[in-house]
């Protein structure tokens, strides 16, 4: 059985510093505090998981649902919820909301975890409901419902989407294509609305036919941008709810032969990490992943520490990163 002997002999350090980061009782330097996570995770490391699901009556385990692992926004969240986590002595199961959907609702009714995360689903999904009837300490990332019986992190998707159309007016580009994300999530719906209402405050509403339903799916969007571009021609400007569905316009625009930014300007939205690479260089509405992943860790923690504390909804600022894929125009 692994212990910590084996964790720190990985990481370099000593048992004693394993003990300090995951007790998170002394101050640790960030690299340390990562290798020691590090060898946590390699070696599946559970600190007296048994003694102490018997003295608390809880298993030391969050659950984790995800429902897109090819988006890197989601791996960036996913990565930096398991660090937090694992820094606070626990270890987690994550489960595809597709695929172990129902694995997820008997360990949620089994009570299996201590408390779970949702990353992307919608607050009628099975999963979702089991927690909410086990009464389990619940948090939902990148993700809100007009109840609040839960805690929650979001971005400002609302307003984000309200940037991108400020951008595009105030550059005279209105002749705009909306590629949508999934109308049933917050998100969705939430970068679709704020995109059009404010594009029609400017006098440049966008039709529906102009508004493209691809579901947060890259290959949906490369598809539907494609035909659009055969039977309409290039817009000005095509507003994609992720960087995911940004980047596969832009392959579609190429194959087209439409250059960006010189003929249509592209922007997504989340900018993950590889946005900013320069052969990408996409303008995107910039979330901060990392850092609402911290806060949503740290909502739960405090929840499985105190469960009577009032629900809490954490909203992130959106802010517009401009780029070469709008020849970097501002307002």
């Amino acid at each position: 059985m692994t212990n910590s002997k084996d964790v720190a002999r990985l990481a370099g350090v000593s048992q004693a510093t394993v003990s300090r980061v995951l007790n998170g009782s002394a101050p640790i330097s960030e690299d340390t505090r990562r290798r020691v996570i590090k060898a946590v995770e390699e070696l599946g490391y559970v600190k007296h998981a048994g003694a102490t699901a018997m003295r608390t009556r809880r298993t030391r385990t969050v659950g984790i649902v995800v429902s897109e692992m090819s988006n890197p926004f989601f791996q960036e969240i996913f990565d930096e919820l398991i660090l937090q986590f694992a820094s606070a002595g626990l270890r987690t199961m994550v489960w595809h909301a597709g695929a172990h959907a129902q694995d997820a609702v008997n360990a949620i009714r089994d009570r299996a975890i201590d408390g779970m995360v949702f990353t992307a689903l919608s607050e009628d999904s099975p999963e979702m409901q089991a927690a909410l009837q086990a009464e389990r300490p619940l948090l939902l990332i990148n993700r809100t419902t007009d109840t609040l019986n839960y805690d929650c992190v979001v971005s400002d998707n609302l307003g984000g989407g309200r940037l991108v159309a400020d951008y595009l007016a105030a550059a005279g580009r209105t002749d705009a294509l909306l590629v949508a994300g999934d109308l049933t999530t917050s998100t969705g719906r939430d970068r679709r609305a704020g995109f059009l209402d404010a594009m029609k405050e400017h006098g440049a509403p966008v039709p529906e036919s102009r508004q493209l339903p691809a579901d947060y799916s890259a290959p949906a969007a490369f598809s539907l941008v494609k035909q659009h571009l055969e039977q309409h021609g290039a817009p000005e400007a095509i507003f994609c709810s992720n960087d995911a569905m940004a980047v596969a316009v832009m392959n579609a625009l190429k194959e087209h032969g439409v250059s960006v930014p010189e003929q249509t300007w592209v922007l997504g939205y989340d900018d993950v990490a590889a946005s900013s690479w320069p052969l990408v260089s996409l303008t995107t509405v910039s979330q901060s992943s990392r850092a609402m992943a911290r806060a949503g860790a740290e909502l739960l923690l405090k929840r499985l520490q105190n469960p009577d504390l009032p629900w809490q909804r954490k909203i992130f600022p959106a802010r517009l990163e401009i780029r070469g894929s709008t020849a970097h125009f501002r307002a």
